[in-house]
């Protein structure tokens, strides 16, 4: 086992993780919200279903890192803007 694969599959990186999805749904939310689009619109720019996006919203989605990356250029911005609102949610 590697390095790597054991840091994914600690319950470290589950919590860790765990918390950073809860917030990163609401943050795609709120950045809907404020660029005034739709779930469809939002969902037909980031390429994927609107369930997909509800899920995701509501935390309970598991985003691959190409539908947060998806989502990053929908809202015409970059990723790591969506990582540090997530993050800024937390400290919240």
């Amino acid at each position: 086992m590697t390095l790597k694969r054991s840091l994914r599959h600690g319950k470290a990186f589950e919590q860790e993780f765990a918390r950073f999805q809860k917030n990163f749904g609401p943050v795609v939310k709120e950045q809907r919200l404020k660029a005034k689009l739709s779930r469809r619109e939002l969902a037909k720019r980031a390429k994927f279903r609107v369930s997909t996006l509800i899920h995701i919203e509501q935390g309970r989605g598991n985003p691959t890192l190409t539908r947060m990356e998806n989502l990053a250029t929908a809202f015409r911005t970059r990723l790591g803007r969506l990582f540090k609102l997530a993050q800024d949610r937390e400290r919240q």
